[in-house]
């Protein structure tokens, strides 16, 4: 009985959902595509969770993370050296700065509305173009418009999620509704649990993503205190370490222009905010979009403007004296007296020489 109310609840929820993956340009019959990833998970883009053989023609990589687009690509990571794209002629990958990309054609894009598509020889590049338009380009150029149009197509997609996490949430009722799950940092984790643990029964892609987004959304309290999400290269631009290695303790400054940068603990994070054109970055703070921390107790990532910090205490973050972030005023002070902490402050108390005065 639950399985025919799902199938028809599922021709009126997915009526909109992506052709046949054969229809698709950017797909690929699943022995074609070379997956860099491993693991439960090396089927999904890190950033966003889309199937990667469904999106393969447009796939980028850095190391073994797997990326369904340049826009995931440069949304994940603040820097793009040493990464790599798939030609669309051989589908094989090769270095981004020996490619040939066709940006703007007709041909539909992924995560974007101008698509880019990459080629090994600039000829078949100039073959796509004068068949289907667009302007051929190197990396470079195709990077900064990917990079310049970050936050309007991250307000487009967001949009677009909106309406599948409602897609997500009626699925999720019917098909996994008493299902006990844990909290998940990323679309891309989320769609790897439900798919491998059977929680909500056998469903197809477009549904996993669909109900992966919804969990993500903060919805029914299932994603409210994911951690602050740290590509698993990036690198902290005050001290140089892996942020991903210290998930206790990340710092995340978001730009108006959709850049990324982390942090390995508050005070790197607070050294970047005051002074970025120290570690050769041109950024104001009014430039900064969303400026996080994360809560020492929980990891929820929360506005560190309207959070509190112990400073002095016994607990050492991975660059030693830290200034430990809590939610409220009262979690804060009760730390502070467990673990002898110096003083209980507010954002606005916090300038650059009490954060560089930790290091002495």
């Amino acid at each position: 009985m639950k399985s025919s109310f799902f199938a028809m609840v599922l021709v009126v929820l997915l009526a909109s959902a992506p052709t046949v993956q054969a229809q698709m340009f950017q797909s690929v019959p699943v022995d074609e595509a070379q997956l860099l990833q491993s693991g439960p998970g090396k089927l999904y883009c890190p950033a966003c969770g889309m199937n990667l053989v469904k999106f393969y023609k447009t796939s980028h990589a850095i190391g073994d993370l797997q990326y369904c687009s340049m826009h995931c690509l440069v949304d994940a990571n603040p820097e793009a050296s040493g990464a790599q794209v798939v030609d669309v002629t051989s589908l094989k990958f090769i270095p981004v700065e020996k490619a040939h990309y066709v940006v703007g054609s007709e041909v539909k894009g992924t995560m974007t509305m101008a698509s880019k598509y990459a080629f090994a020889v600039k000829a078949d590049a100039e073959a796509f173009a004068g068949k289907n338009g667009g302007q051929v380009m190197n990396f470079a150029a195709a990077e900064a418009m990917a990079r310049k149009a970050l936050a309007k197509e991250n307000k487009m997609i967001n949009k677009k999620r909106s309406k599948m996490a409602e897609k997500g949430a009626k699925i999720f009722a019917t098909m996994c509704g008493d299902a006990d799950l844990p909290q998940f940092s990323s679309i891309a984790q989320a769609k790897t649990h439900l798919a491998n643990s059977g929680a909500c029964g056998e469903l197809n892609d477009g549904q996993y993503q669909a109900v992966a987004i919804y969990l993500m959304s903060g919805a029914g309290g299932h994603a409210a205190l994911s951690p602050i999400q740290v590509p698993e290269k990036a690198k902290c631009p005050v001290c140089g370490m892996f942020v991903a290695k210290y998930p206790n303790w990340v710092g995340e400054i978001e730009t108006t222009d959709g850049q990324h940068y982390y942090f390995d603990g508050v005070k790197d994070m607070m050294k970047f905010y005051f002074d970025p054109a120290q570690y050769h970055v041109a950024l104001t703070t009014d430039q900064m979009a969303a400026v996080r921390v994360s809560d020492y107790y929980n990891l929820g990532p929360m506005d560190a403007h309207k959070a509190w910090y112990v400073m002095g205490s016994n607990v050492y973050g991975p660059m030693g004296d830290e200034l430990v972030p809590f939610r409220t005023k009262e979690e804060a002070e009760t730390f502070s007296n467990d673990h002898f902490g110096k003083s209980v402050l507010s954002f606005e108390k916090i300038d650059a020489k009490l954060v560089h005065g930790l290091d002495k």
